[in-house]
């Protein structure tokens, strides 16, 4: 997602939570305190995002158009009609002199919307609740875990994904009705209250927004902040003595992965088993090993998933780890295994290759290859960080080796052999350079 984007969420969040409550609209007639969305409505509507009708009502059992919705997103997301120039979109209902052109073509700009499949955007068409939950996924960056939960109906990943980051709270729809008024104002409400912008920007950087700090607090956090890097300037990254192991996903809680329904077999469960085997791998060649879950049943900071994650990376940081490896399983219809680091070019790249080499070596699972991507332990790491993605849980042939023994063990030999293969390449690289500088003094 754009970093502009972000930053327009971002604001908006921050601007809701200062809000007093004297500056929301009125309450409206039709919409009483005790509504189960009031909240969401009127804080929208004192943002400008949404507004009511001419009779003082709010009319929240009202249907909307893609159209509409399409212009309550780009309202919300920081659409500004005295800057934003129209890029055009590849719909050929939807005409150049069209009321909602500008809203269509920003949110398209965003990979919000993709069209009907046909051509078309149907326009006046009304918006359903599948539709709308798929917008709001895309706004705050979960599509591609939503493309790795597919189900029978196109909108079935988004929903899920809605719903385990509670976009859903206090609605009452299913995805396949027309989205009513109060339930698209909650929809917009959850994600921009969600705090799930942090995985991927961290708050515009902690302090832009952040007028209570004082001078004291600023200065600590630096200092904090600066002794943190210090120590991790000082690592040879190429001299590998502590590794966090990170079995994906909790065991229960708000940050719990993919499952399998006919086996009944859960991502945690997987993750955990081939972990707990990489730790016994890695610890026989003699490197320190640390793990996000000790035991399979354990979670870590699981009240959210940005929680979750962010509890991961500060214990890689607590013990200076010179390494992080994250276990996942994927979803989504496809096969074999595929490594993920931050950027290539760097430590961490290097090690997924060597990672991407030898898993589907030892297992005969299909190579899908080094992959980047702004994963948020990749990201937030100060040591070389990668995710693996180790098999499908919805492909049979890559299921016969995630959940067996010997699969498992395959998985976790092959990954111990790549670091140690890491840790080797470096130091010999060296000494070989030194030779070469010694030869030519010489």
């Amino acid at each position: 997602m754009k970093k502009t984007l972000l930053s327009a969420i971002i604001v908006v969040m921050f601007i809701i939570s200062a809000l007093p409550l004297g500056v929301f609209a009125a309450d409206f007639p039709d919409v009483e305190r005790k509504h189960s969305n009031y909240d969401a409505i009127m804080h929208l509507t004192g943002l400008g995002v949404i507004a009511g009708y001419d009779d003082g009502t709010f009319k929240p059992d009202r249907e909307i158009t893609r159209t509409e919705f399409c212009a309550l997103m780009a309202r919300t997301l920081g659409y500004n009609k005295e800057t934003y120039v129209v890029t055009g979109v590849p719909f050929d209902d939807v005409s150049e002199g069209y009321w909602g052109m500008a809203y269509i073509s920003f949110c398209y700009e965003k990979g919000l919307i993709n069209g009907m499949g046909d051509g078309t955007f149907a326009p006046a068409n009304k918006v359903t609740m599948g539709q709308a939950v798929k917008m709001a996924v895309c706004a705050v960056g979960k599509e591609p875990e939503a493309l790795k939960n597919q189900g029978e109906k196109w909108y079935s990943g988004y929903m899920r994904v809605a719903e385990k980051y509670d976009l859903l709270v206090n609605t009452n729809q299913t995805a396949e009705e027309n989205a009513i008024r109060q339930n698209v104002a909650q929809i917009v409400y959850n994600m921009v209250m969600s705090g799930l912008v942090e995985e991927e920007e961290k708050l515009l950087e902690d302090s832009e927004t952040d007028g209570d700090q004082t001078d004291e607090d600023e200065q600590s956090e630096e200092k904090v902040l600066t002794e943190l890097e210090k120590a991790y300037l000082k690592k040879d990254f190429s001299d590998v003595k502590v590794i966090l192991v990170d079995p994906g996903h909790n065991y229960e809680g708000k940050d719990t992965g993919a499952e399998n329904l006919e086996l009944e077999v859960r991502e945690e469960e997987i993750t955990w088993l081939i972990a707990d085997k990489l730790r016994e791998e890695l610890e026989d060649m003699g490197y320190v090993v640390v793990m996000t879950r000790e035991k399979m049943t354990d979670s870590i900071a699981n009240t959210s998933a940005l929680e979750s994650l962010q509890a991961r990376v500060n214990m890689a940081h607590d013990v200076l780890a010179d390494l992080y490896i994250s276990i996942h399983c994927n979803t989504g219809g496809g096969s074999g295994t595929e490594t993920y680091c931050f950027s290539l070019g760097g430590y961490a790249a290097r090690l997924a290759e060597l990672v991407q080499d030898k898993v589907p070596e030892a297992t005969g699972l299909y190579d899908r290859g080094v992959k980047t991507a702004n994963f948020f332990v990749n990201k937030n790491t100060l040591m070389p960080s990668i995710l693996v993605e180790t098999g499908f849980m919805d492909n049979e042939k890559d299921m016969e080796i995630l959940t067996s023994r010997e699969g498992q063990r395959q998985i976790a030999v092959a990954i111990a052999r790549a670091v140690r293969e890491y840790d080797m390449m470096e130091p010999i690289k060296r000494m070989i350079q030194e030779e070469e500088k010694n030869d030519e003094e010489a």
